[in-house]
């Protein structure tokens, strides 16, 4: 062994999204999605939450001085959240202000992995998939 060590993994925290309504988008995805409120915070320019789902975690950011919508953009993509009950989750989240884009299908070109695709109420994309194994 060298004198050297190697450098510390390092681990992602969370990702941050702006949104338009921290209450509703809190209630979305800690009601509807399943998250932990891990703190809440605000600044003198916004107020924030950050949620947890496991080790993964996601920062919901309002801005105080902007009344405009966040527009998701081209950049990011979507969010995939892991559940061993799909149909549960979608329905769940619907109720909590998100909307269906793709209903609940059974993909056997990989493997019997199932997936639906819906928006939070901001617009952000939201893939849900369930292994075979983790279904219910």
């Amino acid at each position: 062994m060298s004198g050297t060590s190697a450098p510390a993994a390092t681990v992602l925290s969370l990702s941050a999204f702006r949104v338009t309504d921290l209450a509703k988008s809190t209630e979305f995805y800690t009601a509807g999605c399943g998250f932990e409120v891990e703190r809440e915070f605000a600044t003198a320019t916004f107020d924030a939450v950050i949620l947890r789902a496991g080790p993964a975690g996601i920062e919901l950011v309002a801005p105080r001085d902007e009344p405009q919508p966040p527009q998701p953009g081209n950049m990011f993509v979507k969010l995939v959240l892991n559940t061993p009950d799909v149909p549960g989750l979608l329905a769940r989240a619907c109720r909590y202000g998100g909307t269906e884009e793709k209903p609940v299908t059974v993909l056997p070109e990989f493997g019997g992995v199932t997936i639906a695709i819906l928006r939070d109420p901001d617009g952000y994309q939201i893939e849900l998939v369930g292994r075979p194994s983790e279904s219910v």
